[in-house]
């Protein structure tokens, strides 16, 4: 179906929940877009409920609904857990006849769900995240119309993701924008009041950049920050953050992180950037100036943290370039 081999991505679980954190599927609440596909369907089939639900570790969050009055229930009892087993739609004419889910307490309970249509979100890289499904407390036949129906549904709502996603991040490197970093930025700084802890936000910017464009022009520039972008990559950790917020700017998040520690990471990027040869050209080398804050649940606004760790990298600049402050 997806060019892939299916069992793989299917049995990836691991996979399938960093699909989940890379499109930041499962965060916030529901969206206008999802309602009003969630309405639609709703209105087409005929049907009491209708949810994007996104299955995650033990839990199924609900990214909208229609006739049902959740935001998240538990994995182990949801039908949509059976769903994302498969890339095609899972349909349930009547639970009480189906063994997978008859003694289910979301059949036997208060919903007492007797029919149930669901297709698979699926990913690009064929993860399936969740499903948009209807719920109906009658039996009912499904069409194949119907069917194709929640398919396309699906589809929506995966390029929905896919689309929201795509604006978090900026189009030459494909790292966060300065927008979403804020936005990082401030749930960290939640995160910490309800755990409390350090984390340190490193401001890197490439030395003499101007330099590069002036010398080799600006398609060779464009290189060099996809490039310095990916360097920067590969010397973080799977939950660090690392954003393009400027021209030649750039800011990493290091959450559960310490100073001592992220002067460590900063000192070997420092490096890594200065003996990199990029777009392959002997002649073309630069340098990257670093400012660190640590923080804690104590700092006041995202805003406070970037003007300090700002201050840092520009005494960096004052202090010589091709370095590291704190």
């Amino acid at each position: 179906m997806l060019g892939l081999n299916p069992r793989d991505e299917l049995d990836d679980e691991a996979g399938r929940i960093e699909a989940l954190i890379r499109l930041d599927a499962a965060t916030s609440s529901s969206e206008a877009s999802f309602d009003h596909i969630t309405k639609l369907l709703q209105i087409a089939l005929e049907m009491e409920m209708v949810t994007i639900s996104l299955v995650g570790v033990d839990k199924q969050t609900f990214k909208a609904c229609q006739g049902l009055d959740l935001t998240e229930s538990p994995r182990e009892i949801a039908f949509c857990n059976i769903a994302i087993r498969s890339y095609e739609p899972l349909i349930i004419e009547d639970t009480h006849q189906d063994a997978r889910v008859k003694n289910n307490p979301l059949v036997t309970g208060s919903l007492f769900l007797r029919s149930y249509i669901g297709a698979p979100l699926t990913t690009a890289d064929g993860y399936n995240l969740g499903t948009i499904c209807a719920f109906d407390s009658r039996p009912r036949r499904f069409t194949a119309r119907e069917s194709e129906m929640i398919i396309k549904c699906a589809e929506l709502v995966v390029n929905q993701l896919e689309l929201r996603s795509q604006a978090k991040l900026d189009f030459l490197t494909g790292v966060l924008n300065r927008r979403s970093f804020a936005s990082e930025l401030e749930r960290e700084m939640a995160r910490l009041k309800r755990r409390p802890g350090k984390a340190v936000v490193a401001f890197l910017d490439i030395d003499h950049f101007k330099r590069v464009n002036d010398t080799f022009g600006h398609p060779v520039g464009d290189i060099v920050l996809r490039e310095f972008a990916g360097i920067v990559a590969s010397q973080c950790r799977q939950n660090d953050l690392l954003a393009r917020v400027g021209g030649e700017e750039f800011a990493v998040l290091l959450p559960d992180t310490d100073l001592e520690s992220a002067q460590i990471w900063a000192e070997r990027t420092r490096k890594q950037v200065a003996e990199t040869r990029f777009d392959d050209n002997d002649d073309l080398r630069v340098t990257v100036s670093l400012g660190l804050v640590e923080f804690t649940e104590k700092q006041t606004s995202a805003d406070v943290i970037t003007s300090m760790a700002d201050r840092t990298l520009y005494q960096a600049k004052r202090q010589g370039r091709n370095r590291v402050v704190t």
